[in-house]
């Protein structure tokens, strides 16, 4: 898993530059979010770039430009990500989704607390690992392991509100 990590983290840092180069006024942070961010999880072919954006960015201004620069719109991600416009590019065998988000939304701080009590958590990086690999081995429709990945990252946030009440 290792190589396929290496493999990801390239592709990430490779699209990531790109973006910039494109959007640097526009852009105040870039995260690698997604299963590709995680060593111990192999992910599919898609690769997740969480864009921050200065508030005062509109996205329809940038979206003639990704297209002019051969990304694809995505319209229907996922719902978590239904208010964020989303970019896809290829790069090697992977694709990879920027998802553009503004500043002020409290998105970032959620994806990076999950992606942090999955890399510091063995029983949680279990139970995800074990619901990607059902999905992987086709005993779970798409739509079903999208709704049990939602429910999963929310008692996740839930479990790390709890722990901060503490």
């Amino acid at each position: 898993m290792n190589e396929y990590y290496n493999i990801t983290k390239h592709h990430y840092m490779e699209a990531s530059m790109e973006m910039l180069d494109h959007f640097r006024e526009n852009v105040i942070e870039v995260h690698h979010i997604g299963s590709t961010s995680i060593k111990e999880v192999k992910g599919f072919n898609d690769i997740d770039v969480l864009v921050i954006l200065k508030t005062i960015t509109d996205t329809s201004e940038l979206k003639e430009i990704l297209v002019a620069e051969g990304y694809e719109i995505i319209e229907d991600f996922n719902q978590y990500f239904s208010d964020e416009m989303v970019a896809r590019g290829k790069f090697g065998e992977f694709n990879v989704n920027f998802i553009f988000t503004p500043r002020g939304l409290n998105k970032k701080s959620q994806i990076l607390v999950c992606k942090e009590l999955l890399t510091q958590n063995e029983a949680h990086l279990k139970r995800f690992q074990t619901l990607k690999k059902r999905y992987e081995e086709k005993k779970i429709s798409e739509a079903q392991y999208q709704t049990e990945k939602m429910q999963f990252f929310s008692n996740l946030l839930e479990s790390a509100a709890d722990l901060k009440g503490v």
